[in-house]
């Protein structure tokens, strides 16, 4: 679930093409691209290898994001659902859907995190040219706790901004994953897709909250 959580929803947003931004730029404009929208629809897929370069297969998903920390992840029968206080997973088919906090369980880095607190989390050290219209930015994890390295960035250039195109980076396991975007749609506010976020238990499913006492609502 982790590798095909983390660092999704950096892929969603655009930053604005000026001449000679920074790469430290671009991540600051990433973030404001994306706090300015109220809700994001992003298509992605998943592409995952080992430590040798043996492909470990592919999985399509889709995600959707709103800037106040709210977001859920449909992806390979695996789902997460986040009202921007309380998290819900589960899987399809297993009959049980666990209740946590963000950021409880092993989903340290969520997606929302790590694109509106990314400029906080990583430094961008390097900013190169792949192309007339292509930048790839290598991000390197302030904090010695980070489970992620080898980060590197894809913008592309299309209507006047620059647009993640994908990210790839090695885990604490030594797996490499990249997200490419398939597809990216928003809206002013969450109208298209409100009831999607918002938790409703099904029938016969056993809800385990494995919150904090203290936290319990």
């Amino acid at each position: 679930m982790t590798r095909l959580l983390l660092l999704l929803l950096l892929l969603s947003h655009g930053a604005p093409a000026f001449a000679g931004v920074t790469a430290a730029g671009l991540l600051r404009q990433v973030r404001r691209q994306f706090e300015a929208r109220g809700l994001w629809e992003i298509h992605f897929e998943q592409r995952s290898s080992d430590a040798t370069g043996a492909d470990l297969g592919r999985v399509e998903g889709r995600l959707l994001a709103c800037p106040d920390g709210a977001f859920r992840v449909d992806a390979g029968g695996l789902h997460l659902l986040c009202d921007g206080r309380d998290l819900w997973r589960w899987e399809d088919g297993a009959g049980q859907i666990l209740l946590e906090k963000p950021g409880q369980g092993e989903d340290v880095l969520l997606p929302h995190q790590l694109l509106m607190r990314l400029e906080d989390r990583f430094t961008a050290t390097a900013a190169r040219d792949q192309g007339p219209r292509r930048k790839a930015l290598t991000l390197k994890p302030k904090a010695a706790s980070e489970a992620l390295r080898d980060i590197t960035l894809i913008l592309e250039q299309e209507g006047g901004a620059w647009w993640p195109e994908r990210i790839s980076f090695t885990d604490f396991a030594d797996i490499r994953s990249t997200y490419l975007v398939k597809s990216r749609a928003s809206w002013p506010d969450r109208g298209p897709r409100r009831a999607e976020l918002t938790f409703s238990l099904p029938a016969g499913a056993e809800l385990i909250d494995l919150r904090p006492r203290g936290e319990r609502r």
